[in-house]
């Protein structure tokens, strides 16, 4: 492990910034004392040492420790004197270091390697290895910026020690020698320790002094925006004296000729105000004192300053702790005017000129009030127009506001004057039909609004069909409350959209029985991901070629201790309306990337989004967790999409999906051929997988219309360099027409039913199956 990390911390040596690595070789040479006590403290061990034993290999030993160690201060001190910051100097002066560094720890070494090996006496060899030890100790500090090269001055003082205490006859000097060693690995550890401890302090300062940099940068930005800001800005001392202003301030008080000045007062800048001609229906001292007043208070009314009064400045006021005070001025004109529009929208729709839902609320509980018991006098529709989403998507969102303006107008002429028509927003309208004491007329009424919307619509020389799905609420039967019958309306519309749309529903028992039961599922389903009842199961995809497994889809399971097994087709769209697919879909997420990773490697699993978790901003940031916490690698997971995603929101579509093929994942687009296919979305989005659907296949046998269609997006595959995948293939006859037509990989009962995670292994280790190829016709 430690030669490991060795060679790690060389291989982050190599790629050091040039500033970092000149600061590192200045920290070598930076002690010079230091150099000449060691130096001169092992030259004196030495000859102490030579002196008493009167050995003369060391003497000569100890008077090279003693030159090497004057060339190395000799050295230090011209590297203070003659240094140069730029790459090959520090890279010179690391290498003088280095093995100045080494030729005294070998030296060292050698000293206590003949010490011990040549003389009996304890003292002597107490000496030595004292100093060794010591220096070696030292040298983890010292050393540790350049740890390759501390690390070969331990082991060249050291490791010689070692060996001689390892060889020595008496069992205690080997008990040393192994101690010594031990000390070797520890100092080594330390000096990496050490190192680590020294990076960060240099990229600590690095980051500081860019930030100096960016402060001053900020500085001369807020100097810049301060002058460029669209309100003006003066601020005041506890003397009401001028201290700070912007251009604005003076453009919108006229004072740009006028000499204002650090120190000036206000009634000096209200005198310069009234030249301008600010001021016409005030005289000086009303105006001084209004505004002085006013100044005074935390929180300034607008007034005027306009010589004809077209103008309205407000001004406000903020008290800084020292009694001075910041004082902005806007130009509010063109609020005042908005006010005034909102106020005359507050009743009515701006699009199309209808009532509002402000207004419906009024009229509805006016009506409601003189309603009387147990005869129907009102009905609510609400109206929710068919396939809107998609002519705004395709056409535009002019055209779409063109269209409701027709629908509008195709309404008006539906009622009469007792009658009222309010636009919720969007696609939504609500018609209060008033004096209806029969349903039948209610009824007749939806028939009339359903057939009108249906035809045909002419816009800017587009032919639009649309429908209108509609659901209503009469009081008093249903309610003689707002909300009541609103919901009771929306339950209706609901249970209309369900059986396709265009046509109408009245509000039944049993569609409040549906929503309580709809109610209770999505409070289990709650529970559900609290308690962790889900789980995963895998179905292969195979390459229709080779037979191997490429990929296995993740399909969700949920099985309830009460309910039993519940399909995803009840449960996912519950949890997308409650928003609760972000949970499930993180979760599925987490789950399939922990259960791939021990999957084979060329092996990629796929899962399904849901377009509600394209809406969270945190899905990119989910998928990163989900790939870090697995270890999984971002090109073995596949994210698939269906056609209903694209068709929401294409600039947050496109930009979340470009975040995730930047992480290294790839996309895949599902359901190929069962909604508003478009090859511009192929084109636009970064799709790398085509995912046909299993009704083509399932036709294959019907003629040959499934068979082109399947044959073309395949070759439409191809040319864009995108994998075909031909789902729901469950005989060895759809395979072949699939391959034959060009389809790269197959999924279905064929080749494997959805498995637990645990089958799916066993079945990702067995052998191959090969698929058998049969002549197609």
């Amino acid at each position: 492990m430690l030669i490991r990390k060795l060679l790690q911390t060389r291989q982050a040596d190599a790629n050091l910034p040039t500033e970092i690595r000149a600061a590192l070789v200045d920290a070598l040479f930076a002690p010079i004392a230091s150099l000449i006590v060691g130096a001169v403290a092992c030259s004196i061990i030495g000859a102490a040492v030579a002196f008493r034993a009167g050995d003369p290999s060391l003497l000569a030993v100890s008077t090279t420790i003693l030159a090497v160690g004057l060339i190395r201060v000799i050295s230090a001190i011209l590297y203070k004197r003659y240094k140069l910051i730029d790459h090959r100097a520090t890279k010179f002066w690391e290498l003088v270091y280095e093995y100045g560094a080494w030729a005294f720890s070998g030296l060292l070494g050698l000293l206590c390697w003949v010490t011990i090996t040549h003389t009996t006496d304890s003292t002597l060899q107490m000496a030595v290895t004292t100093i060794s030890a010591g220096y070696g100790a030292a040298i983890s500090g010292r050393n540790a910026a350049r740890p390759f090269i501390a690390v070969g001055q331990l082991t060249l003082c050291t490791l010689p020690m070692a060996v001689a205490l390892l060889i020595y006859p008496d069992w205690l000097h080997r008990t040393l020698g192994f101690v010594v060693l031990l000390f070797m690995y520890g100092m080594m550890d330390i000096t990496l320790c050490i190192r680590e401890i020294i990076m960060q302090a240099l990229t600590m300062t690095r980051k500081e002094a860019a930030l100096a940099a960016r402060f001053e940068e900020q500085a001369n930005r807020f100097d810049v925006a301060l002058n460029n800001m669209s309100h003006g800005l003066c601020m005041m001392d506890a003397q009401d004296r001028l201290q700070v202003w912007n251009e604005r301030f003076l453009e919108l008080l006229h004072l740009q000729s006028a000499p204002v000045r650090v120190g000036m007062r206000i009634a000096e800048l209200i005198r310069y105000s009234l030249r301008a001609r600010n001021h016409t229906s005030k005289s000086v001292k009303t105006v001084v004192s209004d505004l002085v007043k006013g100044l005074r208070q935390d929180n300034f009314d607008q007034f005027q300053i306009s010589l004809d009064g077209a103008r309205t400045i407000a001004i406000s006021r903020r008290m800084m702790p020292d009694g001075g005070s910041v004082i902005i001025f806007e130009d509010v004109t063109e609020r005042n005017h908005a006010q005034e529009r909102i106020a005359h929208l507050a009743r009515f729709d701006e699009l199309t000129g209808l009532a509002n839902r402000t207004q419906f609320r009024e009229r509805i509980a006016a009506t409601l009030a003189a309603v009387q018991e147990r005869e129907n006098h009102i009905a609510v529709h609400l109206i929710d127009l068919d396939r809107f989403k998609t002519i705004n998507d395709t056409l535009g969102h002019p055209i779409g506001d063109m269209l409701l303006k027709d629908v509008a107008e195709r309404l008006r002429g539906l009622v009469n004057s007792r009658d009222m028509i309010t636009r919720f927003g969007g696609d939504e309208f609500v018609i209060l039909q008033s004096a209806t004491p029969r349903q039948q007329d209610a009824n007749a009424l939806a028939l009339r609004i359903a057939s009108t919307i249906r035809e045909p619509f002419e816009i800017s020389g587009h032919r639009i069909d649309i429908g209108a799905s509609i659901g209503i609420a009469m009081a008093p039967h249903d309610g003689v409350d707002v909300d009541e019958l609103l919901k009771k309306a929306d339950m209706a519309l609901y249970a209309a959209k369900s059986l396709g749309g265009g046509g109408h529903r009245f509000f039944a028992m049993d569609m409040e029985d549906a929503a309580q039961e709809r109610r209770a599922l999505e409070l289990d389903l709650r529970e559900a991901i609290a308690l962790d009842q889900f789980d995963l199961h895998y179905q292969p995809l195979v390459d229709l070629h080779t037979g191997r497994i490429t990929s296995c889809e993740a399909l969700m399971r949920w099985s309830h201790p009460i309910r039993g097994n519940i399909p995803p087709s009840v449960f996912i769209p519950v949890a997308e309306e409650t928003g609760l697919i972000i949970a499930l879909g993180e979760w599925a997420l987490n789950r399939a990337c922990a259960d791939a990773s021990s999957w084979p490697r060329d092996v990629r699993v796929a899962v399904n989004l849901s377009p509600v978790q394209f809406r969270d901003q945190g899905l990119g940031l989910q998928v990163v967790a989900a790939l870090a916490k697995s270890g999984l690698s971002p090109h073995r997971l596949d994210l698939e999409v269906t056609e209903r995603l694209l068709l929401e929101d294409n600039d947050m579509t496109l930009k979340a999906m470009r975040q995730l093929h930047g992480l290294g994942v790839s996309l895949s687009l599902d359901d190929f051929g069962t909604g508003y296919s478009s090859l511009n979305y192929l084109r636009k989005f970064p799709f790398h997988k085509i995912k046909i659907d299993r009704s083509f296949i399932a036709d294959l046998g019907d003629g040959r219309d499934a068979r082109a269609i399947i044959g073309a997006v395949a070759a439409l595959g191809a040319g864009l360099d995108k994998t075909v995948v031909a789902e729901g293939i469950e005989t060895e006859e759809q395979m072949n027409l699939v391959r034959s037509q060009g389809c790269q990989e197959g999924q279905g009962y064929l080749f494997g039913k959805p498995m637990s995670a645990t089958d799916i292994r066993a079945r990702l280790d067995g052998p191959v199956v090969p698929l058998k190829r049969v002549r197609v016709a």
